[in-house]
């Protein structure tokens, strides 16, 4: 049995390679930090939210008796420690949760302390980023059994989340100067629950759009999201018992979005103005489509009849013209490689294909003893009764082989695909990459293949000069690499797994090629 733990040994022929990258790091799309700061529980709005707690004989009055509760809205606020820069691009992280408290919900996670916010925004901020996880509001009439309340509920809560995330972009905007952000360049991306939000708040720019799509209407043809009651999707207007107007003289709008999950209310909101977007999701999500299909939430019911995911929304964005900026990039890294060989050449998405089919958010941990040891959910500041060890089990369902290890694997993916096209998007780095050039393919030899000790690399001289290679794993993760003055490697790989992985190439010219092999 290949050994999983990867420190692997270099035979060489007439060549030096190195196992760490000595290119320069290049900031907002490299790690060129090495620790962050936090400022958590930043208050960026009040508002009035829907309360789940309503009529439930809940203890306390207030929340017993008020159909809609004032709440605070909070954030933390990941900075790169010791950063001089003060103009930095900040990017609002949106969690999952089905809109009910994590463990209320029947699931481990649903707060922006979730193990994989905090990571990703740890990650994002190591690069230079400011990393802002964001709650919104929450409640909705989840244990329904009609389907028209189950379905206007659920759209009401996403759109409420569309004006939390614009009232959280004009906090940032407000205060750019406090937590060092430009407020010129912001961008929204969120997971699962979150995704549904970003990818809204990306596209809905009409009232038409909610008011009169035939799949939002009730039985009477009313709409069920009512523009005059509960605001705009900017988050402006409405009657004030169910929505705190925005500051009118901020601008809430982004820059772009990008999710891991989730999926776009309805396709048609998709238009040529629409923000620029990436896409990450698992192709068989339980809940999401990553086509068009039906949404389903954890506690098991179908709310929103065909919504589209990313394998429509990004093809999509791509052929409108939304993601020109990004395509004329030239992006040739092995989270891109991989990527493209997954999606079938389609850009700025990431389909994603976990060991277990039926985990749909391969990228989430949490501790288990914690969470079946937990008994209390939080509905804001109010506790009410829960069961950890019920939302384990049924977490585990979907994600049987759960660990840190994993999910942080996944998580690289997803900061190292996401983080280059922001660049580009905001004109952050000068990203030119270099070219894939499969003519050059003819003219390496990589084998055996499928190789168990030893993978041999010939290059032939008329084709160029090998400056360096990278072996890469199916989700992204570069596990090998090294730069050489040779085109003849030896490559020790006996202590890779069994499975399938990608070999690069770089050449001195800047030009690249991959091919594909098997570890037995």
């Amino acid at each position: 049995m290949k050994k999983q733990v990867l420190k692997v040994a270099l035979l060489v022929v007439g060549v030096i390679c190195s196992l760490t990258t000595l290119m320069a790091q290049t900031r907002y799309v490299d790690d060129v930090f090495t620790s962050v700061s936090k400022t958590a529980n930043v208050v960026y709005n009040t508002n009035r939210s829907m309360n789940i707690l309503f009529n439930s004989g809940y203890p306390d009055s207030t929340a017993n008796y008020s159909p809609f509760l004032t709440v605070d809205l909070k954030c933390d606020i990941y900075s790169p420690a010791g950063d001089s820069n003060v103009l930095r691009p900040a990017i609002i992280l949106l969690h999952t949760g089905s809109y009910i408290p994590a463990i209320a919900n029947k699931q481990a996670t649903g707060s922006r302390t979730d193990s994989s916010i905090v990571e990703l925004a740890t990650r994002l901020a190591k690069k230079g980023y400011v990393a802002v996880a964001a709650s919104y509001r929450m409640g909705w009439r989840a244990t329904s059994t009609q389907q028209e309340i189950l379905t206007e509920d659920l759209i009401k809560a996403t759109y409420r989340g569309i004006q939390d995330a614009r009232n959280c972009i004009r906090f940032l905007r407000k205060n750019a100067t406090t937590y060092g952000i430009d407020p010129t360049k912001i961008v929204v991306g969120g997971q699962a629950t979150g995704g549904y939000i970003a990818l809204a708040l990306g596209s809905v720019d009409k009232i038409e759009e909610i008011e009169s799509n035939i799949k939002f209407l009730r039985g009477d043809l009313s709409p069920m999201v009512s523009v005059d009651t509960l605001g705009n999707w900017k988050g402006l207007g409405g009657l004030p018992y169910f929505n705190i107007s925005a500051d009118t003289t901020v601008s809430g709008d982004a820059n772009m979005v990008f999710h891991y999950g989730g999926a776009m209310g309805d396709s048609s909101w998709m238009e040529s103005n629409s923000l620029p977007v990436v896409g990450i999701q698992v192709v068989s999500d339980l809940f999401a489509p990553f086509y068009t299909g039906d949404v389903r939430i954890p506690t098991g019911q179908t709310v929103i009849p065909s919504a589209s995911g990313a394998g429509v929304v990004i093809p999509m964005a791509n052929s409108l013209g939304v993601n020109d900026k990004i395509n004329a990039a030239t992006f040739t890294d092995v989270y891109t490689t991989r990527a493209m060989a997954a999606s079938g050449n389609v850009k700025n998405l990431f389909p994603i294909f976990p060991k277990y089919p039926l985990d749909g958010a391969p990228w989430e941990w949490w501790d288990t003893t914690i969470i079946q040891n937990t008994n209390l959910a939080m509905f804001y500041n109010y506790p009410l009764p829960a069961n950890g060890r019920a939302a384990d089990s049924l977490s585990r369902f979907t994600n049987p082989f759960m660990s840190a290890v994993t999910a942080k694997a996944y998580i690289d993916t997803i900061v190292n695909f996401v983080a280059p096209r922001i660049a580009v998007q905001l004109d952050l780095a000068n990203f030119t990459g270099v070219k894939e050039n499969t003519n050059i393919s003819k003219h390496l030899s990589v084998f055996p293949n499928p190789a168990n000790d030893v993978l041999h690399i010939n290059l032939d001289g008329v084709a160029g000069q090998i400056s360096s290679f990278s072996i890469i794993d199916i989700t992204g993760r570069i596990l090998l690499n090294g730069e050489s003055n040779s085109n003849y490697l030896n490559i020790n790989v006996s202590e890779l797994k069994t499975g399938m992985y990608f070999v690069q190439i770089i050449l001195n010219d800047g030009n690249s090629v991959t091919k594909r092999i098997l570890i037995k």
